[in-house]
Formats: structure tokens, C-alpha cells, sequence
């Protein structure tokens, strides 16, 4: 006669076993997908997701390989620059360029305008649709976490402040869109600043651009006699960069191993 009694060690041993194995599936599986880690959204990502990610990381990384290629636009194709990157050096000379007639004073401002704009709608969704989370693309250390927090904490009113003024230099435009988003501003008035602003440094770089006129034009003449060396010296000094930065973490990994034999 066979002993049908089930014995409840056996059972809990199996329970536990069965447990162990789901959660070193999971570690297993994050290990394999560290992106998991620093992911700024919860769950599956949906496509506006990774339209998101692509215009905040991949985009920059596009800029970022046409940088060779700036010296030779600022001169011969400024105003695709302008709608490329909104930068400011190129909507100079394309004023420059206005102002002595190779360029439509008007498209110069539609360029630069539309160059600004065009993208920031997109921090605003993704500290909108991501909160907290993104964070993780954006907070490297203790201290950018400390800065986005005390922008976060600022009023309203003052947001929409910085938002108008996000273009001028040393203020961190993205990080000012982000947090409207992640403080729930609207988008529309989110909008008004955001296009306030990029028209009104549009039209600042302009008439400085305008006001230099031929000595700006003589400048850039004198880039794009020596447009190939720059461009040169930029390549070179990128990969001299990265190199250096490279040689470093690699010596502090170093020094981390021998401190810890130690």
C-alpha cells in the first residue's frame, strides 16, 4: 500500500526552490539588460518612448557628429545650420550674410526661430510622462539631483520666467523644460514661454549679426580660408579628448584595485 501523505518539509523546500529560481531569472535578466537599471519610463516602453529618448539622447549625438562639418556651414549654409541647431554663432552669420544682401533678413529669423523651438516640446513630455524617472538620464551625481530638485521646488511664475530666458547663456535650458513638465505646467503656457523666448534671442542674435555686418563677414572669410584645418583640429581634438578621459577612468580603476589590496 503506497503512502499518499504529502510531507510539508518537501513542499516548502519545493516552494522555496521554485522562488529562488524566479528571482535569479529576474537578476539574470536585468544583469543581461543593464539599460533596465537607468530606464527612465516603468514597464514596456511604448513608441513615444523611445521617440523621446531618440530626440534627447540621439539627436545631440547627431549634433555631435556634424560638428567637423561647423566651420564649413557657418560659412557657406549658416541658415541650415540655424534650422539644424538654432545656434547662436550661425544665426549671427547668417545676419551678417543679411546684411549685406546674400540672405533674406526674414529667413534668417524664421531659421533661427524655428531651429530653437523645435524640439523642446519634447523635455516637457518626457518630464511630464516620466516624472521622477528621468532623473536617471539626467542626474549624475548628488549634486545635478540636488540642482533639478531646487528647480523643481521654484513657483510657477518663476518657472515661466526661466523658461522665457532658457536661452541665454549659463542657464540649463533642458533641464528648465524638463521640470515644467515634471510640475505639471501646461503645456500651452509652457508653449507661449518656450516661443517668447526663442524669438526674442532670435531677434537679439540678429541685430547683432546685422550690426557687424561686413567686419563680421571678413571673419568668417578668414574660417573658411582655414575651414579644413578647423575642422581638422576639432576631429583631432575629440578623439584627443575622448582618449584622455578614457586614459583617467582607467587609472582611477587602477588605483581603486591597488587601494583595495592594500
Amino acid at each position: 500500500m503506497s503512502d499518499d501523505r504529502v510531507d510539508p518539509d518537501r513542499t516548502e523546500t519545493s516552494e522555496d526552490a521554485e522562488s529562488a529560481e524566479t528571482t535569479d531569472g529576474a537578476d539574470s535578466t536585468e544583469k543581461q539588460n543593464p539599460w533596465a537599471a537607468i530606464k527612465p519610463w516603468q514597464g514596456k516602453a511604448a513608441g513615444l518612448d523611445k521617440l523621446l529618448l531618440f530626440i534627447i539622447i540621439g539627436v545631440p549625438l547627431i549634433y555631435l557628429g556634424l560638428m567637423p562639418l561647423r566651420p564649413w556651414m557657418l560659412v557657406h549654409a549658416p541658415v541650415v545650420q540655424e534650422f539644424i541647431n538654432g545656434a547662436k554663432t550661425s544665426i549671427v552669420a547668417a545676419a551678417a550674410y543679411a546684411r549685406i544682401g546674400e540672405i533674406p533678413l526674414w529667413l534668417v529669423i524664421v531659421a533661427g526661430f524655428i531651429g530653437m523651438a523645435k524640439l523642446d516640446w519634447a523635455f516637457w513630455l518626457a518630464g511630464r510622462r516620466w516624472g521622477d524617472g528621468v532623473l536617471r538620464l539626467f542626474a549624475q551625481n548628488e549634486r545635478q539631483l540636488k540642482r533639478i530638485n531646487q528647480l523643481k521646488k521654484i513657483p510657477n511664475w518663476a518657472l515661466f520666467l526661466m523658461t522665457v530666458i532658457s536661452r541665454c547663456p549659463g542657464i540649463p535650458g533642458t533641464l528648465v523644460y524638463i521640470v515644467a513638465g515634471w510640475t505639471r505646467m501646461r503645456l500651452s503656457l509652457f508653449l507661449i514661454a518656450d516661443l517668447i523666448g526663442c524669438l526674442l534671442f532670435t531677434l537679439i542674435w540678429t541685430v547683432l549679426g546685422y550690426q557687424l555686418g561686413e567686419a563680421a563677414v571678413d571673419i568668417l572669410k578668414i574660417v573658411d580660408k582655414y575651414a579644413w584645418w578647423l575642422t581638422i583640429a576639432l576631429i583631432v581634438g575629440i578623439f584627443v579628448l575622448s582618449f584622455y578621459r578614457e586614459y583617467r577612468k582607467q587609472k582611477k580603476a587602477e588605483a581603486a584595485e591597488k587601494a583595495a589590496e592594500d
